[in-house]
Formats: C-alpha cells, structure tokens, sequence
C-alpha cells in the first residue's frame, strides 16, 4: 500500500513541475483601467486646505498671515487637564499654531447656559494644571510654567498659551472681538509668573 501512495506522489509532483505549460504574458495596461480624461492639476492644495479650516483658524490667517499651523506645536507634548472638556460643552473650537516661531494653544468652549459655565470654570478651578492644582479666586500663584490667559464671559471660556509672553489686549481683540458681552474673569500669567485676575 506505501509503494503505491509514493508512486501516486511522485507522479503528481513529477506532473506539476513538467515545463509543459505555456505562459502568456500580459501588459498592465491591458489589465487595468487607463484615464481617459485630461486633468487640470493648476488648483493649488492650499485651497484644500481653506476648506477644513475652523472660523478661529481663518480669522487668525487673515489678520496674520504668516501664521502657520505646525504639527509639531510643543504645546501638544505637554500634559495638561482641561476639565471643560469633560462637562458638557455644546461647541469646542481647538487649534494649535505658529506665529514668528512662537508657539501657542487656544481652546474655546461654548456651553448652553451661564450656570454651566461658571460651573465649567469653578471645576477647572479645582483642579488646574498639569498638577491638578486647587485654585481660589483672586489668587495669585503659579497655574502653569507657560504663559496663558483665561476669558471667561455668560456662554464661553478662551484659553490661550503660550511658551512666551502675551500682550492680553492684542490677544483679546483677536479672540474676543465679536463678543460684546462683558467678561466675568480674565486671568492673566507669564511664563512662571503668578496669575494675575484682571476682572473679577
């Protein structure tokens, strides 16, 4: 019985490695599907990218345009606790960008109601920082080693930073120009400075 299992083996190996098969050879071409249409390759990439950009990204590149937006921004690297993103926001507008090689972070949250954003705020508050650090108001300790400022108004909360100084009224009047609201808070910090509560 083994003879004759081998003998079946070796003739089906022998018959499949015979060069008796013959092999056509086909172009790709002939294959695959071929444009037939001429395109115009002159639209610029950049208008791609106008399209996905966010209402605060637009209004930074028509008042600065020489800004980019880096993805390699090293506010991204650190570790930092927003607590408004965990309480019920209604819109986020987040964006990292580059502006003469200075690096900055702007967060901006929208929430249905005052109560909720004060409630935002005093959570945020309670744990601010990398540290998760208590904070009451008016005082004046050190939040963070980078410099940002906090715009608290009824229905939203701005946050800017960065890793070096902000003049807050050219920041306020790009952020918050189209708010006529008044502001409830704004904190101000240098890099490693003290917060400084300019409207309480």
């Amino acid at each position: 019985m083994n003879k004759i299992i081998l003998i079946i083996l070796t003739a089906l190996l022998w018959s499949s490695c015979s060069d008796n098969t013959e092999y056509v050879i086909l172009n790709s071409e002939e294959i695959l599907p071929q444009a037939q249409g001429n395109y115009d390759y002159s639209d610029d990439s950049l208008d791609l990218i106008d399209d996905e950009l966010t209402p605060t990204q637009e209004t930074l590149l028509q008042l600065f345009p020489d800004l980019n937006f880096d993805e390699e921004n090293i506010l991204k690297e650190r570790e930092m606790l927003f607590m408004p993103n965990r309480l019920g926001f209604l819109n986020k507008d987040e964006t990292y960008f580059m502006k003469d090689s200075i690096p900055y972070h702007f967060i901006e949250w929208e929430f249905g109601d005052s109560l909720k954003t004060v409630n935002a705020f005093y959570n945020w508050l309670d744990c601010f920082g990398p540290k998760c650090s208590s904070i009451r108001i008016d005082e004046e300790i050190n939040g963070s080693k980078e410099s940002f400022i906090i715009w608290v108004s009824d229905s939203k909360i701005s946050y800017l930073a960065s890793s070096k100084n902000l003049n807050r009224r050219t920041w306020q009047d790009v952020f918050l120009s189209d708010q006529k609201k008044k502001l409830n808070f704004i904190i101000h910090q240098s890099p490693r400075g003290k917060m400084n509560w300019v409207v309480k």
